[in-house]
């Protein structure tokens, strides 16, 4: 089987151990630079992808507020962009 059960002695065993741990202060875990990167990029890149979760709908709230601020996109922006479409088609 995959997991077996413990026996009466290796609990009792375990539980020493952990009392025996428990008594004496763990030493503090030495990390190489290559560790310390990982952790630091890990680190970094959970911040940015909260960082994302909260910012992009904050700009998409704001980008919606601006839109029913103004009553709509103004004309001069829509014939901007028609003009740039246009001159990006022509070019092929």
């Amino acid at each position: 089987m995959w997991f077996r059960r413990k026996s009466e002695s290796a609990w009792a065993q375990d539980s020493e151990a952990t009392a025996a741990a428990a008594a004496a202060p763990a030493a503090k875990e030495k990390l190489g630079w290559f560790e310390k990167r990982a952790r630091r990029r890990r680190r970094r890149i959970v911040f940015e992808e909260v960082l994302g979760w909260i910012l992009v709908p904050a700009f998409l709230y704001l980008m919606w507020l601006a839109y029913q601020a103004v009553g709509g996109v103004p004309k001069e922006i829509v014939d901007f962009g028609n003009e740039l479409l246009g001159l990006a088609l022509k070019s092929f």
